[in-house]
Order: C-alpha cells, then structure tokens, then sequence
C-alpha cells in the first residue's frame, strides 16, 4: 500500500519539483497552497508524513503543525517544514512543535525525500530492497516510469519556465526591497547622527 505525503508550499515550483521527487510508486502525494484546505484534507487523506511551508494561504505553515501535533490521531507524524530563501525564521514558534528537520530554500529535494522516507519507513526503509524483479519486469518498470517523466516533461517545461521566472522575479523585487530599507535606515540613521553632532 501507498505512503501518503501531504506537501503544502506557496510555490507552484516548489509543489511541481518535490511531487516529481516522489513519483516513486510507494508515494501518493497531495499538494497544497492553502494551510486551511490542508486541515480540512487531513482526515480524508490519513497522511503519513506533512512537508508544510511557513507561508501558506488563510493558515501558514506553523498554524497547521500545531493543529497536526494537538490531534489525538496525527499527533506522532513526522512534520518536515520549508522556509523561503527571504523567510524570517521564527525559532520559538518552531521549536514548541516537534517537527523532523526544516529546509531552507532553495534545498536539495533528493535531500529532502531522504529525510521523509526515513521518518516514514524507518532506518530500514532506505536501505533494504524487496526481492529483485525478474529483468521483464525491471525493463517494463524503467518503460513506463520513462513514459511519464517524458509526458510529464513536455506538459511542464513551458509552464514550469514561466512559474521559475516568476519566482526569480519575485525574489529578485523582494531583495530589491530589502536592500531599499536597510539603504533608507543607514540614510536616517546617517542624518540623525549629524543632526545630533
């Protein structure tokens, strides 16, 4: 039976890489960009692990793991969270709900997989193998994984370019705008020690 990976992230690009990541069939994954959606999903679903981003809509990411860890059904679900590369870090709302690890990114999403397979697999999980399929059956798998990744690949690559455009452009105003205030706070704060002299 399927593992099931709730993924929730702001990013439609963050969304896209990390589904592509788990297309390993012992993965069903879910996607959001809504932290309330993700809690109405959460008994329909029945996931066995969450990668929750901070930024979500109507309820962040924070907000679901606290709900996630008050449930008396969820409670034990590993919880892995994503910060955004200009995402502030707020380490005591973090730490007062136990979660696997946090990723910064941009991150390394084989990294990331890792992570999740071992807190839903267990140690042996990553590293014990079923009984090797007979050469037919490993020749027919590698058809039909290519198969997709080839379809999914033709359907994405416009849209997933213009989704990454989009996101560098939205960083790059971001940054923009932080370097803009921390010019105009050095300015004051210049003037108001010369006023001062």
């Amino acid at each position: 039976m399927a593992y099931k990976l709730i993924i929730a992230d702001n990013s439609p690009a963050v969304l896209e890489v990390l589904r592509m990541v788990f297309m390993d069939s012992s993965y069903d994954v879910y996607t959001f960009t809504n932290g309330e959606e993700v809690i109405k999903s959460i008994p329909h679903i029945e996931p066995d692990a969450f990668v929750l981003g901070l930024s979500l809509k109507e309820k962040g990411g924070i907000e679901v793991g606290k709900y996630v860890k008050e449930s008396d059904d969820y409670k034990e679900t590993p919880i892995i969270f994503l910060i955004g590369a200009y995402e502030e870090l707020d380490k005591e709302k973090l730490s007062k709900i136990p979660h696997q690890g946090i990723f910064r990114e941009p991150f390394d999403s084989d990294e990331l997989a890792r992570k999740v397979k071992t807190h839903v697999q267990g140690d042996n999980g990553l590293d014990t193998f079923p009984e090797e399929p007979a050469f037919d059956e490993t020749a027919e798998m590698e058809r039909k994984f290519q198969k997709r990744l080839d379809a999914l690949e033709k359907n994405m690559n416009d849209k997933m370019r213009n989704i990454v455009k989009k996101e560098i452009y939205e960083a790059v105003k971001e940054f923009e705008k932080r370097v803009k205030a921390a010019l105009l706070k050095e300015i004051k704060d210049s003037a108001l020690r010369n006023i001062k002299k």
